[in-house]
């Protein structure tokens, strides 16, 4: 009886055991079935519109990965979105006016014909009225600025917008307002014999530049002193701080909300923001303690940004509004004319000649008049020629992205058109263009004379120069960017031999370009009058 006990519980326990094992294995065995369907739902979710140029007869770019044409928005942080684009560029350029990519899942028509882009910007603007950073508001009810912007703007919205920002932008009102720049191009110098006094001769270069495009926007759009050249050298004030870690954040953004075409859902799901809640706070109380200033009556009568954005809000306009306005501003003044100014400053370091030439003419124009005026600035033709050489040797904005907003057929060559949908974007390479050198030869080479007797409108008519984009929608703070870098490389030269102490690479930054990878140490040598 024993025995058949024990066999009898000896053949449970196997069966049991051959029940557990059955039941593991088929639970592998789903998990396994659920993992697969998950990927397959995953693939074709990614590569449902895969098809979608060569149904419409136009090359698609290759490689073409599951993550689109351009990886690296999705998975490389260190991967710049210019470098993806350079290689499609690099490989189609000579062989079609344009091929079809994908950013991430979405369609997008890569323009490498510069005279397409002029088409696309300027001629046929109608049907390419929104830019894809329209579809980065509305997601959060509380991110009101960047919805304020007419950068961030699309239809009608954004024609009345920029329309009101661009009244304070006039070449008239700056020119009345020139005195802020000279103003401030003298306490450059005097931070910079500050710094040499108590650091030496070498300055750090891109701290500078943006010490002087804070101080400049902050008494234009606020009529407040920054502190960024008055206070103590090397010291950073909350303005500055406050702009630096704005304009950051608005970086990293772009990046952000280009992660998520593979799934705009995600936007509205996390109520994603462009601007952080900090950052605007700070701007709002600042706009309100400046309006509350003036209209008290400090600095009356003066003409800046401030006195256009009361002469808005006693037209309707809201406290919100200014502040939406004032940041357009800001960030065109601010950053990328920073940004502009210590490449350009940089370049001169390293081209002796070239800034031999330009100090001549700028000493000239102040020998005859003592004075450089607003006129004078915008009309010396070598600072012309160099401002618009580092311009297209930073470009720091690499591309423009534009929505079809109507039907329109385009000549793709060869007898060859495409029907172009509504809701299709298009990017237009503007750093492609200006680092090619079949348009501009040895382009990696800092040459002003590329731009004498006004290549630079020809350039732009072909296409091929779009520093502030072109058309319609045009960098709104264009005119305040050149007035900057301008009148910051004027009180430099005039006072100083700029040299460079060593070599500072390139690198991939902010997604939008490439720029200077490391500290920009210039040596700041005071001229003997």
């Amino acid at each position: 009886m024993l025995p058949f006990r024990a066999s009898f519980q000896g053949n449970l326990v196997g069966i049991r055991s051959t029940y557990s094992v059955a039941v593991m294995l088929t639970l592998v065995a789903l998990c396994l079935t659920v993992v697969h369907v998950a990927f397959a739902v995953v693939y074709f979710y990614l590569t449902w519109y895969h098809k979608y140029w060569d149904k419409r007869g136009v090359v698609t770019a290759e490689p073409l990965t599951i993550l689109g044409s351009y990886p690296g928005i999705l998975v490389n942080k260190s991967r710049s979105l210019i470098l993806d684009v350079q290689d499609v560029y690099n490989k189609y350029k000579d062989k079609y006016r344009a091929v079809g990519t994908f950013i991430t899942r979405q369609p997008q028509l890569l323009v490498l014909d510069p005279a397409l882009a002029h088409e696309i910007l300027v001629d046929k603007f109608s049907h390419f009225r929104d830019t894809i950073t329209s579809s980065f508001v509305g997601h959060n009810p509380d991110d009101k600025y960047v919805a304020g912007s007419p950068f961030f703007s699309a239809g009608d919205k954004w024609k009345r917008l920029r329309s009101e920002n661009v009244g304070g932008l006039t070449p008239s009102r700056l020119k009345m307002a020139y005195t802020i720049w000279e103003q401030s191009g003298r306490k450059l110098v005097e931070y910079i014999e500050r710094a040499r006094r108590e650091q030496g001769d070498v300055i750090e270069t891109r701290d500078l530049a943006y010490r002087f495009t804070a101080n400049t926007m902050a008494d234009f759009i606020w009529g407040i002193d920054a502190g960024s050249l008055s206070g103590k050298v090397g010291e950073i004030g909350a303005f500055q701080k406050t702009s630096t870690d704005w304009t950051a954040h608005a970086f990293s953004s772009m990046i952000r909300f280009n992660k998520t075409l593979v799934a705009i859902f995600v936007r509205k799901l996390f109520s994603m923001r462009f601007f952080t809640k900090a950052t605007d706070e700070f701007f709002l109380r600042l706009t309100q303690d400046a309006v509350n200033l003036r209209q008290g009556g400090s600095g009356e009568g003066r003409t800046d940004y401030l006195s256009h954005l009361i002469q808005l809000q006693q037209r309707g306009n809201s406290i919100h509004d200014s502040v939406g306005h004032a940041l357009t501003v800001h960030l065109d003044g601010f950053e990328t004319s920073g940004a502009v100014l210590y490449h350009m400053l940089y370049s001169l370091s390293e081209h002796h000649e070239e800034q031999e030439k330009l100090r001549s003419e700028i000493l000239d124009a102040l020998a005859s008049e003592g004075q450089i005026s607003y006129d004078q600035i915008n009309n010396l033709p070598y600072l012309d020629q160099c401002f618009n050489e580092s311009l297209r040797l930073t470009t720091p904005i690499g591309f423009f992205m534009r929505i079809c907003t109507k039907p329109i057929q385009i000549d793709l060559g060869d007898d060859k058109t495409l029907d172009l949908e509504p809701g299709v974007t298009v990017m237009v390479p503007a750093y492609q263009y200006h680092h090619d050198d079949a348009i501009y030869p040895e382009a990696s080479e800092f040459r002003p004379e590329r731009f004498d007797n006004g290549a630079a409108s020809v350039l732009n008519k072909r296409g091929c120069f779009l520093p502030f984009g072109d058309g319609p929608r045009i960098c709104l703070g264009m005119r305040v960017g050149q007035l900057s870098v301008k009148t910051a490389i004027l009180h430099i030269l005039s006072n100083y031999q700029v040299e460079q102490t060593k070599k500072v690479p390139l690198g991939a930054d902010t997604g939008m370009g490439i720029f200077l990878n490391g500290d920009v140490e210039l040596k700041y040598t005071k001229l003997q009058k």
